[in-house]
């Protein structure tokens, strides 16, 4: 594998590899790789000829700078992770090398409503982050399928609709969120979490387990009221628990063929989201 952290090397060497009719496979990420991560590189792998990961902690998309500056960054296990799954390169640049001094992000306020709900609304900005630092790194790697996990649904959303405005030629790839033996989904900022806070966090997707049996029996309203009660316990804080159209967001009144349920809570200290399609 190889370690690139100048952009310019890395376009070269993706130019390269393109004149020799090599399909690109991108998986961004911030680092912190877990067996989530693994499995995107693994789909690339699967489906292309050469695999870019990138390890860029965005700070662009962050909303508090103490967020930021606690995310976890776990470079040298990275590596041994991205090698032994024989990714091709990773990229690593240096904020210098991403960001001008007092660059303007980009804006996602037109993508449509569901821009504006659930992380957009908890997080304002965040997906300006999003959009800005993807569209820097898909012009630098040129990538043909692009890899993301479904853990991020509502931003998954919004990399494809980036993706169809500015970047037609690149296949969008959503794939399966991975989770521990007891359903807790892998995240990397799930070290952050105590022991004692890590033996509770299941109860978030048993919580969405929950409601998709009362979905399928019709009986789902008072069961998703329960759930927002269990879920605003302590030490849990809930954000959000909604049943929404999973291709607006739009939350859901009554029964359709087709939904998703979408959960962010606090757990101590540590912010955790999950998701279940219905």
């Amino acid at each position: 594998m190889i370690l690139i952290k100048d952009p310019i090397a890395l376009e070269g060497l993706i130019k390269a590899k393109k004149a020799q009719n090599l399909a690109i496979g991108f998986v961004p990420t911030m680092g912190a790789l877990h067996l989530g991560h693994i499995s995107l590189i693994e789909e690339a792998k699967a489906n292309t000829d050469f695999v870019v990961c990138s390890i860029f902690v965005n700070p662009t998309q962050f909303n508090s700078p103490t967020d930021l500056a606690n995310y976890p960054r776990t470079l040298e296990a990275d590596l041994l992770l991205l090698a032994a799954v024989g990714c091709d390169v990773l990229f690593h640049p240096e904020v210098s090398q991403i960001y001008q001094s007092k660059e303007l992000k980009l804006s996602a306020a037109d993508y449509g409503n569901f821009i504006h709900v659930l992380e957009g609304a908890k997080r304002p900005g965040h997906f300006d982050g999003v959009i800005t630092i993807l569209t820097k790194l898909f012009k630098i790697t040129l990538p043909n399928q692009v890899y993301f996990g479904q853990k991020d649904y509502q931003q998954c959303m919004v990399v494809q609709t980036l993706i169809a405005r500015d970047f037609p030629s690149i296949k969008f790839n959503r794939c399966a969120i991975v989770r521990e033996a007891d359903g807790l989904a892998l995240s990397s900022r799930n070290v952050r979490l105590t022991r004692e806070e890590r033996a509770i966090a299941p109860q978030i997707f048993k919580t969405l387990q929950y409601l998709s049996q009362q979905w399928q029996k019709l009986a789902w309203e008072a069961a998703l009221n329960e759930a927002r009660s269990s879920l605003s316990k302590l030490p849990f804080e809930l954000e959000y628990l909604e049943v929404c159209d999973p291709n607006t967001l739009e939350t859901l009144q009554d029964y359709s063929a087709n939904a998703v349920v979408l959960v962010a809570v606090n757990l101590g200290s540590t912010r955790l989201i999950d998701n279940h399609i219905l």
